[in-house]
């Protein structure tokens, strides 16, 4: 070894860490200069903030996969090999995750330990409701990326389908506050049970509203059992009144539901749910976000 070079390896909870969906390692920092490796899953997206919110120097290098860039100008593909670099960007940048990436960036000043945070904070919220309903084992996962594609067929813009992304993967976060026997009760809910399962929504949007950057996510979260033609709930909105993100995630939920085996359901077949869908287009769902949803899955194997 040169005097003067220090070799590194990731360490074995980094290491853990990378085989996440999305995951960020801190490799080397010095002063106010951080370098970190980033692994993202494909169809994800992110965003580099303005200068009005963060002030410095940036370089992403593509170590492996391919990303898109959005802004007025068009969209920009990024491929492995290629980097990009500022001092200050005029406005939000947005990325769209094209293929499975692991990107290297250098920035000054440091910002690991917000980003790491907030995975953090979101991979818990969602551990808490997986280890109370055995049944959402792999649901949120399902229903946050089945939400991305309907939300980019339905060309909604990269700050949105970033909450949506939020919102999706931590809908029924509010479970949590849901006693055990009725949450993994087997048979029917007594009328009872059933005003104590609605207030999930509620209960979840509280919870996200703590996280500044989760608050456009509560407004989904309390809104994605509200129905079309205004039965849903909590507060019976109909049509427009519910946050377009909010129908998305209610037409996922059901896909996904009738699709999953359940403690009181075996799991039901493809056409059967979509089946479903366009019965309830118009009543409880929305039609434009069915059409939306059914195009996404008939195009590939997603579902």
């Amino acid at each position: 070894m040169v005097k003067g070079l220090t070799l590194g390896k990731a360490d074995e909870d980094a290491q853990r860490a990378a085989k996440q969906s999305s995951s960020v390692e801190l490799l080397v920092q010095h002063r106010a200069l951080e370098v970190t490796r980033h692994r993202i899953a494909a169809g994800k997206h992110f965003y580099l903030d303005e200068a009005s919110e963060w002030s410095g120097f940036e370089f992403l290098y593509v170590i492996r996969g391919t990303l898109t860039l959005s802004s007025g100008e068009g969209k920009t593909a990024v491929h492995e090999g290629e980097y990009l670099h500022h001092h200050g960007l005029p406005e939000r940048a947005y990325f769209r995750v094209d293929e499975d990436l692991e990107l290297l960036m250098v920035s000054s000043p440091p910002s690991y330990h917000l980003v790491k945070d907030e995975i953090q904070e979101i991979m818990a919220l969602a551990r808490s409701v997986e280890e109370k309903d055995e049944a959402t084992e792999g649901h949120c996962h399902r229903l946050e990326r089945l939400a991305i594609r309907t939300g980019e067929r339905l060309g909604l813009p990269g700050q949105r389908l970033i909450d949506l992304s939020y919102g999706a993967y931590l809908h029924d976060v509010g479970k949590v506050r849901v006693p055990d026997g009725i949450l993994n009760k087997p048979g029917r809910l007594t009328d009872e049970e059933w005003v104590e399962m609605r207030r999930h929504p509620e209960h979840g949007a509280a919870m996200l509203r703590e996280k500044s950057f989760l608050r456009a996510a509560a407004q989904i979260v309390v809104s994605h059992h509200e129905n079309y033609d205004g039965s849903g709930y909590p507060h019976g909105l109909r049509g427009e009144e519910i946050p377009m993100e909010a129908r998305v995630v209610s037409v996922v939920d059901a896909y996904d539901a009738i699709t999953s085996e359940r403690p009181y359901q075996v799991a039901g077949a493809k056409s059967k749910a979509v089946q479903e869908l366009r019965l309830n287009a118009g009543t409880q769902f929305d039609p434009r976000v069915v059409r939306a949803f059914l195009s996404v899955i008939g195009e590939d194997e997603l579902a």
